[in-house]
């Protein structure tokens, strides 16, 4: 009896809650990559540079995948995933010191892997027919992982940590059919800062249930710790569909 009741005082709630789910995919490009390992007063590795020390693979395919339930027009949550790995060929003859070993010649190859997983909320601030603003906190996940290797040799630093950001979401629509999104999660610390950050449009195609989406996203950030100096910004040519239920 107490769960049905439960679910009676919960129905108001889910029936005013949508269900979003944003698929993308395009090319990403690196814009720079630059690394040290480590990178204390002593004993610091070499500062190289993945764009102008090495040669990157082609332009890659990424896929990111959103998911969001918003209750009453007011309060969202979000969940999202982004895995994100590049790799790289060495274009310099100079010794790369790195996470404890020596670097030198041909047949170096590097991989930078930075996955991201996002838990988000938004409250809206802002709910008019045209002009939508969504101000809220972001919980970052990363799983990152450098490394380089050379004829059975690999070094890495690897980091699995936590960073709270600011999220935002603002949405003008022009036309029934037609909206503009400025969407990112970011964040300036003392030690790094982190910023996620898409422009772009939505257009309908399916009674508000199903939107093609396309723009650009530009991930950029870093740290400049002891234990590593890296900051990195991509950039993503963005496609994708969003389907609301």
């Amino acid at each position: 009896m107490k769960y049905f009741l439960t679910i009676l005082l919960l129905l108001p709630i889910i029936l005013n809650a949508q269900i979003r789910i944003s698929l993308e995919s395009g090319s990403v490009t690196t814009g720079y990559n630059d690394v040290r390992v480590p990178n204390g007063d002593q004993n610091a590795g070499t500062l190289f540079s993945f764009t102008d020390d090495f040669e990157s693979d082609e332009s890659v395919i990424f896929f990111r995948g959103e998911l969001a339930y918003t209750i009453n027009n007011k309060h969202t949550l979000e969940a999202t995933a982004v895995p994100l790995t590049r790799n790289y060929n060495i274009n310099t003859d100079r010794e790369i010191n790195f996470a404890g070993n020596s670097f030198q010649g041909e047949g170096i190859t590097g991989s930078y892997q930075f996955n991201t997983y996002r838990f988000s909320y938004r409250y809206r601030l802002v709910n008019r027919a045209k002009f939508k603003f969504d101000l809220g906190a972001s919980l970052l996940v990363r799983d990152a992982r450098i490394a380089l290797t050379q004829s059975g040799l690999t070094s890495d630093d690897t980091d699995l940590g936590y960073v709270p950001l600011v999220s935002f979401e603002l949405d003008y629509a022009p036309t029934e059919k037609l909206s503009i999104l400025l969407k990112g999660d970011a964040l300036v610390g003392p030690v790094g800062r982190a910023e996620d950050v898409f422009a772009g449009i939505l257009y309908d195609v399916y009674k508000d249930r199903l939107q093609l989406k396309a723009g650009y996203r530009i991930i950029e950030g870093g740290a400049d710790v002891d234990q590593v100096y890296n900051f990195a910004l991509f950039h993503f040519v963005d496609v994708g569909v969003v389907f609301r239920l």
